[in-house]
């Protein structure tokens, strides 16, 4: 292709340099049709061009003799055109038309003449066709300006001569159809380039993508490298630490082996030196007079005497026939009396331990307000409230204002509170752990600011997993400074109020702590949503999907706690008050297992707080609801200060039991009610450890317990009363004391301006044993009770653990 357009060049080239000389042409005669008319021959070559063109003949192009016609208003006249000779030629005479790409590419002026009437053979007469030289053709292309030009320049006849020096068949003009492949071939060589650019410069981002992920993969990988080689570093360091310790305690192992070996042989021999006696000497006859007797440390032994002699008690009072030794040995003595097998005259005396690991363990105190000197408590700051233990307990101590625990396990702890005060805003009664903060206390309630002043109560309960040396304290504290200066701040002397029950880890006991979620508008019924805080086994409970119940992986008993805080709006909320509804949810069914009722406030801050015990089966479901009047505003808080939690413990069947009832529709006690027992009905199923007796002057009035171990009640009132004071008291009655005594107490103030019901909640945890009977006694000072509701806010849960 380039060699092919040079030599285009170099042809235009040199008509262009013809056209501009008049008279240049060749040195050979002309030839053709155009020649006739013409009489002057052409001048010599002449110039440095025709040095090199003296020794070899032009080419020239063989055309068909064809006149070159003048263009439009020239007066040059047509050469005519040779006649036919002979009458043979082509009968078809008329002029072709201009065909090809030259038609297409060249303009009108410049195109090929039309030519004439072809002979139809050159034999029968038709003249051969004359040769017509290259600047012949050239100027039959150009036309006759180009003539017309040389005419007037003093030239000869129009005619151009083109010489080039080229080889055979490189002058030869290209088809119309090599042109055409040639146009196509150019165009989708310039698409093809296109392409590759795109596809080379795809490629060189694909190529920088690739580098910078292998940047990226070498980076890692030195990263990985220099992890694995800090790994190896420590794997090292730990072998050499292993090697040391193992070689250590190889050491102390032998040391305090031989130390143990010793000391056991010492101990022996001296045990032996010290119970050996000579008691062949001091009972001559103890073998019988033909037998001797060989004294033995620790023993004797009477030669020859057989097993079955032995048997008939031949070695005597306090001595044994030891077979292996074929002797009469001491029998032993065991320490503190614990005599498991007695001695006999073929076996010695099998000793059991001083004392077995106690399962669950209870304890209660009494709480007082802290004397303060200027008179004034100091609530705004907040105080730990005084604990004076009645009874001495193997795990904890008491100190002034707390309570260090001594073991391991999982507590309980209740707490029965009466105050008076005239605070601001609330008081918040809070079970503290450990001394922690503010923000870490295990739970909390909230006593509203009264209309007027008489006693408001509350109870408290927690769970918790405690560990040797920690503490828990009961906290007091007003969020109004204004409280200090306060000197109506009275609390209540009530029976115990402090009690709590210890479990043991060999119980297989699991603990729970959750903790509600913020609830920032105000609504009606309220569904709350738990996020577990602690559990000392997180397979055996768990959250439901949605957050709002706790789950069960085993068959157990269960005992639990909800706290919730919250701040209400509106008359209504007085008037008609809370419920909170304990469900427990089996195979899909939700079933009311306690409803607890509290008295509503309007613009205040208080807290509802439900407690109870029932059985679960694997799989069973526990959540709770809080109904408000339709027409009360109410925003239920939730964070990790301990006002609102939950808390359970999970016991195995297997050293528990739990029992619920209610108070029974005949026999309630109305009017002036002093000192007069509830009648229960029991509304689940029977326990072997629990019962209500049901026949006697005690039926339906009294619990009893069938097993030693530990106790736990909650109970919930709901009633309308006019007493100054309503006293709610635990009685127990065993057989050494026939006359019952308090275990824990509650009282209830005057009811709230506005009310309808009100409430009054008792929780307590105490020791039980074979026969124990408990019962609950109302006592109205000063007015009369009015109702007691028997299905729904009034209930009682018993909860037994063996010890």
């Amino acid at each position: 292709m380039p060699g092919r357009r040079l030599w285009w060049a170099r042809c235009w080239l040199g008509v262009c340099l013809s056209l501009l000389g008049a008279g240049g042409g060749s040195a050979e005669p002309c030839q053709g049709p155009p020649c006739e008319g013409g009489s002057a021959s052409p001048p010599p070559c002449r110039g440095p061009r025709c040095a090199g063109r003296a020794g070899r003949p032009a080419r020239s192009f063989l055309h068909g003799a064809a006149p070159l016609r003048p263009s439009q208003g020239k007066a040059a006249p047509a050469a005519p055109l040779p006649a036919c000779p002979g009458g043979d030629c082509a009968a078809n005479a008329t002029q072709r038309d201009c065909q090809g790409l030259e038609c297409r590419l060249l303009p009108p002026r410049l195109r090929p003449r039309p030519r004439g009437p072809a002979c139809a053979a050159p034999a029968e007469g038709c003249p051969e066709p004359a040769l017509l030289r290259a600047a012949d053709r050239a100027a039959q292309f150009a036309g006759d300006d180009f003539a017309h030009a040389g005419a007037e320049r003093g030239g000869g006849a129009p005619g151009v001569q083109l010489t080039c020096d080229v080889k055979p068949g490189e002058n030869e003009v290209p088809s119309e159809d090599a042109l055409i492949l040639q146009l196509h071939l150019a165009k989708g060589h310039e698409k093809f380039t296109e392409m590759l650019k795109s596809q080379q410069q795809i490629i060189v981002d694909l190529q920088q993508k690739l580098a910078e992920q292998q940047h990226v993969l070498v980076s890692q990988q030195r990263e990985i490298l220099e992890q694995q080689r800090k790994m190896y570093e420590q794997m090292d360091l730990i072998k050499v630490q292993y090697g040391m310790v193992f070689d250590t305690v190889k050491q102390m192992s032998f040391q305090s082996l031989q130390e143990d070996i010793q000391n056991y042989f010492e101990s022996y021999l001296h045990g032996l030196q010290n119970q050996d006696r000579d008691e062949c000497t001091e009972s001559p006859s103890i073998c019988g007079e033909r037998i001797k007797c060989l004294n033995t440390p620790g023993g004797f032994r009477c030669l020859g005497i057989a097993e079955k002699d032995a048997a008939l008690g031949m070695c005597g009072e306090e001595y044994f026939f030891n077979k292996e030794m074929q002797e009469c040995q001491a029998c032993l003595k065991c320490e503190d009396g614990m005599v498991a097998v007695p001695c006999s005259t073929v076996s010695d005396t099998v000793c059991s331990a001083a004392s077995e690991n106690k399962l669950s363990e209870s304890w209660a105190a009494n709480i007082v307000l802290p004397s303060m000197k200027s008179g004034i408590s100091q609530v705004y700051s907040g105080l730990n409230l005084k604990i004076k233990g009645k009874l001495p307990c193997d795990i904890l101590s008491t100190e002034e204002s707390s309570l260090v625990f001594r073991q391991h396990g999982l507590l309980w702890t209740d707490l029965n509170f009466a105050v008076k005060h005239n605070c601001r805003n609330f008081l918040q009664l809070s079970l503290k752990l450990n001394g922690s903060e503010e923000d870490h206390e295990l739970s909390g309630v909230r006593i509203e600011q009264p209309e007027g002043k008489y006693f408001q109560s509350t109870s408290l309960s927690s769970a918790a997993e405690v560990e040797p040396s920690q503490t828990l304290s009961v906290y007091l504290r007003s969020p109004n400074q204004f409280c200090n200066q306060s000197k109506d701040l009275n609390i209540y002397d009530l029976n115990t109020p402090l009690s709590l029950f210890w479990l043991s880890h060999d119980t297989g006991a699991v603990a729970l702590s959750a903790q509600m979620s913020t609830a920032m508008h105000y609504q009606t019924n309220y569904r709350p949503t738990f996020k577990i805080i602690s559990v000392s086994d997180p397979y055996m409970l768990s959250l439901s999907h949605d957050g709002r119940a706790i789950k069960f992986t085993e068959t157990g008993v269960v005992k639990f706690v909800f706290h919730q805080a919250l701040y209400s709006m509106g008359h209504t909320c007085v008037r008609e008050g809370f419920s909170l509804i304990s469900y427990i949810n089996r195979n899909g069914t939700n079933r009311e297992l306690m409803n607890v009722f509290k008295s509503g406030v309007n613009y205040r801050d208080t807290s509802i707080s439900a407690s109870g015990a029932t059985k679960v089966d694997a799989g069973d479901l526990v959540s709770f609801e809080i109904l408000s009047p339709a027409q009360c505003n109410v925003r239920y808080f939730g964070d990790s200060s301990g006002i609102s939690m939950f808390s359970l413990i999970w016991i195995p069947s297997a050293v528990s039991s739990a029992i619920s009832a209610t108070v029974s529709v005949t026999g309630l006690p109305t009017g002036a009610v002093r000192n007069k027992l509830l009648d229960f009905t029991q509304v689940s199923s029977n326990e072997k450890q629990i019962q209500l007796v049901s026949s006697g002057q005690l039926a339906q009035k009294y619990f009893i317990f069938t097993e030693k171990g530990v106790a736990s009640i909650a109970l919930d009132l709901k009633l309308i009363h006019s007493c100054n004071v309503l006293k709610v008291t635990l009685n127990q009655l065993t057989m050494d004391h026939m006359q019952p005594t308090a275990v824990a107490q509650q009282i209830g103030g005057q009811m709230p301006e506005g009310s309808i019901w009100t409430s009054v909640s008792l929780r307590a945890s105490f020791e039980v044993h074979n026969g124990t009977l408990i019962s609950v006694s109302l006592d109205c000072v000063r007015g009369r009770i009015n109702q007691i509701t028997h299905e729904h806010g009034t209930s009682i849960s018993i909860l037994w653990i063996s010890s």
